[in-house]
């Protein structure tokens, strides 16, 4: 992401957490896609760079780089196309923005190959995950 891309304008080390799932989100979703058997000795490098951060980050990636190989004309097997999705005071909400995001509640992005009929990405966030199996755990056996 670039470094003015969100609202903290702190310089970000290389390499850090967050740019390191996201590279293996990446990285898996499009292995999933790309017909690497037909280049057998390429080495195909994604650069994603982010502009403006207003959630959804995760899918944005994935669509920009699956639209990005198949205008380099990288052989695909489908194209994947991505989206997310959560729950904001019990309201289901799809392409979540950075306050619906952050607000605490639980979303889910994923990656889909539609002629295939095929899941690539499948990521689920709750941060209060844990509070709710206590939750529930105690509900469940009182």
């Amino acid at each position: 992401m670039a470094n003015f891309s969100t609202g903290d304008r702190m310089r970000k080390p290389k390499g850090d957490r967050r740019s390191t799932e996201i590279s293996l989100v990446i990285r898996q979703t499009m292995e999933a896609c790309i017909m690497t058997h037909l280049m057998p000795r390429s080495q195909i490098d994604i650069f994603v760079q982010v502009l403006q951060v207003d959630g959804g980050t995760r899918s944005a990636y994935i669509n920009a780089a699956t639209l990005a190989l198949a205008d380099a004309g990288i052989p695909l097997r489908d194209l994947v196309t991505s989206c997310s999705a959560g729950y904001l005071n019990s309201t289901p909400l799809l392409d979540l923005n950075y306050v619906e995001d952050s607000a605490g509640g639980p979303d889910v992005t994923v990656g889909f190959l539609p002629k295939l009929d095929k899941v690539t990405l499948l990521q689920v966030i709750f941060e209060h995950l844990f509070l709710f199996i206590l939750l529930y755990m105690s509900y469940r056996f009182n």
